[in-house]
This record gives C-alpha cells, structure tokens and sequence, in this order.
C-alpha cells in the first residue's frame, strides 16, 4: 500500500482510499449521481426562487448559507453556470455514461432505483438536452432558461437549439 500511494502521491493532488477493489469505482460512481443530482435540483431551486422573486445570485447566496449548499451551489454555480462558463471540461456525455454504469450497478446490487432513475432520466434526450459534446453544466439550461435574459448566464440568451 505504501508504494501505492507513493504512486499516487506523484500522479495526482487527492486520492483515498475506500476499500478492496471495485470500492473506489462504487465510491465514484455515488459521486457521479449526487453531482447530477445537485445540478438538476439546484437549476430547479433557482427558478423556483426566481418565480417567486428572488434573482439567481440571492438564490445561490441564500443557499449556501443553508442545510441546501452543495459543491454544486457554492463551486458550480457560481464558477460555471452564474456566469455563463461552460468549460469546466466535463462533458454531458461523460456525465451520461457515468449515470449509466451507477444505474447498471444498482440493479446488480439488487437496490432500488429511488431518485436514480428520476436523475438519469433528465440527463438523456430527448429531455431538453444538451449534446454529449456539451459542457455538463448545459443540464440547468431547461430551468434557466425561465430566468429572464438579463438575469440568466450569457449563453442563455443566444438562440440555441439543444445539442448545436
């Protein structure tokens, strides 16, 4: 184990280690849902909020002074969705095949789906997708695109079709 993290220690800033093998993937895998998840629910908390008069930087400020806060709300959002920066360089599609295989191991684990199948139903077209080449950020384009122009992210206010 010490030359492995030795390894690791030279290839990368942050590892863990979670157990034999196969754990750090399991580990991976309920990352990969919970960061889709907290995109969707937070796109859909900020235009909630915004139906109910609060512009989209109050939402994010209010809930990340809240039990609601996630990476997504205090690093996503205010990084790469507020703004209008999708480049991030994670892919809708790499999103996609992750929420594949955490839903396949589900099933081989002979758990029930809960939200999963909700989550990796509004990430598939034909939803108001963006194209798996696209940023994965493009998932709260849907309840963005609520929030009036000068108050939503820059490339919201283009005229786009999903997946272009």
């Amino acid at each position: 184990m010490t030359r492995m993290t030795a390894l690791l220690d030279a290839i990368c800033t942050q590892h863990l280690h979670v157990g034999d093998a196969g754990c750090g993937h399991a580990a991976a895998l309920a990352s990969d849902y919970l960061h889709a998840a907290h995109l969707i629910t937070t796109a859909e908390a900020v235009a909630m909020a915004y139906r109910a008069g609060v512009t989209p930087q109050a939402c994010i400020d209010a809930i990340n002074l809240g039990a609601g806060r996630s990476a997504v709300s205090e690093v996503n959002f205010p990084r790469w969705v507020l703004p209008g920066r999708y480049d991030s360089g994670i892919s809708t599609g790499q999103l996609r095949r992750d929420l594949r295989l955490a839903r396949s191991f589900v099933t081989t684990l002979n758990l029930p789906e809960g939200l999963m199948k909700a989550v990796f139903e509004r990430c598939q077209p034909p939803e108001l997708c963006p194209a798996d080449e696209d940023d994965l950020h493009h998932l709260c384009d849907r309840w963005l695109s609520r929030v009036p122009a000068q108050l939503r992210p820059p490339r919201l206010t283009e005229t786009r079709a999903p997946g272009s």
